[in-house]
């Protein structure tokens, strides 16, 4: 057995605890926002403490119907405690990830064993997507860490528990027509469904509960259907189980229904829920309501929003990315444990798994399957979209590297070597990918293509000590992906951020005007503008008649500061007023063209003809 885990067994949760807060830990160096959602997110968070209202999300003034408010409520809290700043604003997702993978520990320790769980956890926790998410001011962590622990109080009445000996000399999903959800866990569970509708709208109680509703279908379908004899035909297995189906599938629904405790779910969830959605809606006269449920919810799966579209294969490509370096063994995975449930199923048992496993690994199946392939189905794509799938694909992982612990070589060693080639590619593309990104604006951040060579030593690592040694192999992996995506979204992303110019200009504002400055723009506007600015920032559309405003804005009192784009200087130029200049300029990520500090200048003579000068060669 692995001993660097089998140490750990009796104090899992202490450990897990502890590895997570140091590689949550490592990310928290102090970096600006990333335009665009984590400011536009923190300011939201940062009106409702400036203002007391903490029902209505405003942005800038207006209102703000993308998201619903729980991410906000956790932000401003974090804010109120620990100051306005964006390791307050990030603090939420951190701690959402904590939980996340004690949620993972669990259900690993209860269906296969300590170590699996272990493991799942730290899996969960080494990904690169999830170390970006626990480390943003986003609610996506959030959402899987409440999405993850409803599924899981709901589904363990009817996962065979490993510590049981008598559960694992039970037939495969022959679950016990008595399981289901005890009440409190059911008002336990609805309220984290509750609240992950507050977090990110209807999916947050819908998501969850397709997974368990469907998934417990098939467990009390399957568990009535009689046994087949050994040398049945397949095509007469295939219909005596359909015929099964069909007779039994509606009184599977009731059950299902009865044993999950649906009704009590749901009351909850809605407890939980309706009272801001209904103070918000009053509050709004109801235009915050019609803008969420109708525009961002039906209008996003219907139709691509901001340019986020995609294929059918979208998600599953890019959880290729999103869950690397694991994802080098997730189709492997995905396959071996379909083959082995198909085992069980035609022939009651599989060589590779227990029985009382059977189960658990055909809800991660189903789990990973609902909300891929459901999202797979809308218009609007994004790669976080499908996070809650990220916890199933952990375990599912974690499952087999153990199983191939108690081996003495790997089960499928051709698709091990291909698994590892991944990493050493993924270590590639991301030095790539940096190194082409200093040439679209990431200036400076060549240096941190260096974290390209972890996944290539690891790779080399693997091939040269661990061929042989699959437990080997399994600590290899555990520490390459916690050192790696520690490191992306900690040093790496801080020698990255200076590129992120936008939020020291606007700093740069505040000073010229001796403490706060008052912040207008002209033609662009960014939430990270907005968030910075620490107040309204007023904008003026390109116009000749509104630069003349803009222009005039400079007059309203030395604190009066104006972003604006280099290219549109010369619209406003003219009407600047006489002691009016360029005091600072930065060029914002991904942007081709500098921004430009408009601001009042005290200054003497020799730097009046200076500015005079800087301002005509600008005109030009």
């Amino acid at each position: 057995m692995n001993r660097f885990i089998s140490y750990m067994t009796h104090h899992s949760q202490l450990f897990v605890a502890a590895v997570a807060f140091v590689v949550l830990a490592s990310g928290f160096i102090g970096m600006p926002f990333w335009d665009e959602d984590e400011p536009r997110f923190a300011a939201i968070a940062q009106t409702m403490v400036e203002t007391g209202n903490w029902t209505v999300p405003l942005f800038n003034g207006e209102l703000a119907v993308d998201k619903p408010v729980l991410m906000h409520w956790c932000m401003a809290a974090c804010f109120s405690v620990f100051g306005m700043n964006e390791i307050a604003a990030r603090l939420p997702a951190a701690l959402a990830a904590l939980l996340t993978s004690l949620a993972l520990l669990r259900l690993g320790t209860r269906c296969f064993s300590t170590a699996t769980g272990i493991v799942a956890a730290l899996a969960y926790l080494g990904c690169l997507l999830v170390a970006i998410e626990s480390h943003a001011a986003t609610p996506d962590s959030i959402l899987v860490a409440l999405s993850t622990w409803a599924t899981l109080l709901l589904v363990e009445p009817f996962l065979p528990d490993r510590r049981h000996p008598a559960d694992s000399t039970k037939q495969p999903f022959q679950a016990s027509s008595a399981s289901s959800v005890s009440v409190w866990h059911a008002i336990l569970a609805g309220s984290l469904l509750g609240l992950g509708v507050l977090c990110k709208g209807p999916i947050g109680y819908i998501g969850p509960l397709v997974v368990v509703m469907g998934w417990v279908w098939l467990v009390q379908c399957l568990s009535h259907i009689k046994e087949q004899p050994a040398d049945v035909r397949l095509k007469d297995q295939l219909l005596s189980t359909l015929r099964h189906f069909f007779s039994n599938g509606i009184p599977a629904v009731l059950r299902t229904i009865q044993h999950t405790q649906l009704l009590i779910v749901t009351v909850a969830a809605v407890l939980v829920a309706a009272p801001w959605y209904i103070s918000v809606g009053v509050q709004t006269d109801w235009e915050w309501t019609k803008g969420f449920f109708f525009v961002h919810n039906v209008g996003r799966f219907v139709a691509p929003m901001e340019r986020h579209s995609g294929g059918l294969l979208f998600h599953p490509l890019t959880m290729l990315i999103g869950f690397y370096p694991w994802s080098c063994f997730l189709p492997l995975t995905i396959f071996a444990t379909t083959r082995q449930l198909w085992k069980t199923w035609r022939q009651g048992q599989s060589p590779q798994i227990e029985n009382s496993q059977a189960p658990a690994l055909s809800l991660l199946l189903f789990w990973m399957s609902v909300w891929i392939g459901g999202f797979s189905l809308a218009a609007t794509k994004l790669p976080n979209y499908i996070m809650p799938a990220y916890p199933a694909a952990a375990l599912l992982v974690a499952a087999l590297a153990m199983e191939a612990v108690k081996r003495s070589a790997w089960l499928y060693p051709r698709w091990m070597g291909i698994g590892v080639g991944g990493i050493a590619f993924g270590g590639i593309a991301t030095s790539v990918t940096i190194l082409v990104g200093s040439f679209y604006g990431l200036t400076g951040s060549e240096p941190a293509a260096i974290i390209g060579l972890i996944p290539l030593a690891g790779a080399f690592w693997l091939v040269w000590r661990s061929r042989q040694q699959p437990a080997y192999a399994v600590n290899t992996m555990v520490f390459l992906g916690l050192l790696y995506s520690s490191l992306a979204v900690g040093p790496t992303a801080a020698w990255i951020s200076r590129a992120n110019t936008l939020p020291v200009l606007i700093n740069e504002a505040h000073a010229h005007a001796g403490g706060h400055a008052r912040i207008g723009a002209y033609s662009q506007i960014t939430p990270n503008l907005v968030y910075y600015a620490k107040g309204i920032v007023q904008r003026w559309a390109p116009d000749s008649s509104r630069a003349q405003n803009a222009a005039a804005f400079l007059s309203t009192g030395p604190d009066a500061v104006l972003v604006i784009p280099e290219n549109q200087f010369h619209e406003l130029s003219s009407f600047l007023p006489e002691k009016a200049g360029v005091v600072g300029r930065a060029r914002p990520l991904f942007k081709n063209q500098d921004f430009l500090l408009v601001g009042n200048i005290k200054e003497d003579k020799q730097q009046v003809v200076k500015r005079t000068a800087s301002v005509r060669s600008l005109k030009k």
